[in-house]
């Protein structure tokens, strides 16, 4: 959505998608001539747009770093900054508020069952929905969504949906919804209201909604992931809150951020050496319990 709006003010030459991590440890080289939105800030960069709380403490204020952690989303953040409604087309209207809608997760239990439309899309295109570990699609993930950019300024998304670059992927997308939803009942543990989803000893990790566990197990309020990082290198421990039962006080950004992580209070991701996974993940438990 931020490239969807960026292209329409005409300030998109090239557009590229980085990993978080590679951002924040500084792989990702930046000039001032490079927009950032929905990462963590790189000095040097022109101008950042974000909505993660985390960031505040770990960048501070900069003049040229736009941050809002109240913002549902970091293309909110964006669209309000160049004047939103006064400057972008009245399409954009209902794109954005389907953006906020899913980067704020105001998802009822029922579109995470039986998503369609833009909420489908928006779970297609969620890396960590994990169809981009599929090769035979007939465009990569990030093509597509240079792809998209364009899409969405010319189409309705009834039309988008139906294009078969999307069709493709939202086929495979149900047919391996069943046996996802069994994978996450096999490695899920419940420890009080926290559910414990351990997949390192699954290989390989089915694609399917991030949020299905609170679907599956509604009595839980937050859940905590663990597995392998790229080619096995480190593990990574995502922390998410139930997007339907919200009483977990536990900041998840600000907890992530501990372990060179980071993220928003409601769901964060850090990346720790494999032969500390054990141990991070139980100070992690131990903390979401005292938060509670």
């Amino acid at each position: 959505a931020s490239a969807v709006l960026l292209k329409e003010l005409g300030m998109i030459e090239e557009l590229d998608f980085v990993h978080p991590k590679d951002m924040q440890d500084g792989k990702v080289r930046v000039s001032s001539h490079d927009i950032s939105t929905n990462l963590p800030y790189a000095e040097g960069i022109h101008l950042a747009f974000d909505h993660h709380a985390s960031e505040a403490n770990r960048v501070g204020p900069r003049e040229n770093y736009v941050l809002d952690p109240g913002a549902p989303s970091a293309s909110q953040v964006l669209y309000d900054h160049f004047d939103g409604t006064a400057k972008f087309p009245a399409y954009t209207r209902e794109m954005m508020a389907a953006v906020n809608k899913a980067d704020s997760a105001q998802f009822t239990r029922e579109e995470i069952f039986h998503p369609r439309g833009w909420i489908l899309l928006h779970f297609l295109l969620d890396p960590r929905t994990g169809l981009g570990r599929f090769r035979d699609f007939a465009v990569s993930d990030q093509a597509l969504m240079i792809k998209l950019t364009d899409l969405c300024r010319k189409l309705p998304i009834e039309k988008v949906m139906e294009r078969y670059d999307i069709t493709e992927r939202s086929d495979r997308y149900f047919v391996l919804e069943e046996k996802f939803r069994e994978q996450i009942r096999k490695y899920s543990e419940l420890r009080e209201k926290i559910i414990v989803i351990d997949l390192r000893e699954e290989d390989p990790i089915l694609a399917g909604n991030r949020f299905l566990p609170y679907a599956l197990f509604p009595e839980t309020n937050i859940s905590l992931h663990i597995f392998w990082g790229r080619e096995k290198k480190n593990t990574v421990i995502a922390v998410g809150k139930s997007i339907f039962d919200r009483s977990s006080r536990y900041n998840a950004g600000m907890g992530m951020l501990k372990y060179g992580g980071g993220g928003h209070e409601g769901a964060g991701t850090c990346q720790v050496p494999n032969e500390r996974a054990d141990e991070i993940m139980r100070n992690i438990i131990q903390d979401i319990s005292e938060a509670a």
